[in-house]
């Protein structure tokens, strides 16, 4: 399993920032956090649930309840979301693998809802078609 540690650790180095543990100030870290939670929350609330648990506190140290498959697609987005506040330019290549993973993340877990036709109507009810016109 993926710690919440080394998905923030992957997504600083997509940014060409995590070379070293000591470039990562602590504030840096939590705003990192901060932008995972919200960013997982904000899939789920339009559909896209990876099973996401937020964070509590400062304990990096824990397993992500995401599906594995997810990894590069939450990293990479991850990235790209930091981008800005890091005064960063994402390339051309994070950008497609951000967008690579938002569309994985999309078609393993979006269901298509089925209509289904109400109990009360009757099989070949409704109006007939040569009703709708007067003579």
């Amino acid at each position: 399993m993926t710690t919440r540690a080394s998905i923030l650790s992957r997504a600083f180095g997509r940014l060409a920032m995590g070379d070293y543990e000591f470039d990562v100030t602590p504030d840096e870290r939590a705003q990192a956090r901060d932008s995972l939670d919200t960013m997982l929350g904000e899939w789920a609330a339009v559909g896209v649930d990876l099973r996401h648990t937020p964070s509590d506190g400062d304990n990096d140290a824990e397993e992500m309840t995401t599906p594995s498959w997810s990894d590069q697609g939450v990293i990479a987005n991850l990235a790209l979301r930091m981008a800005a506040d890091f005064g960063k330019t994402p390339g051309s290549g994070l950008t497609k693998d951000a967008k690579r993973g938002y569309d994985l993340a999309t078609a393993k877990t979006l269901a298509i809802p089925t209509a289904q036709r109400a109990q009360s109507v009757a099989h070949g009810g409704g109006e007939r078609y040569y009703r709708r016109f007067s003579y």
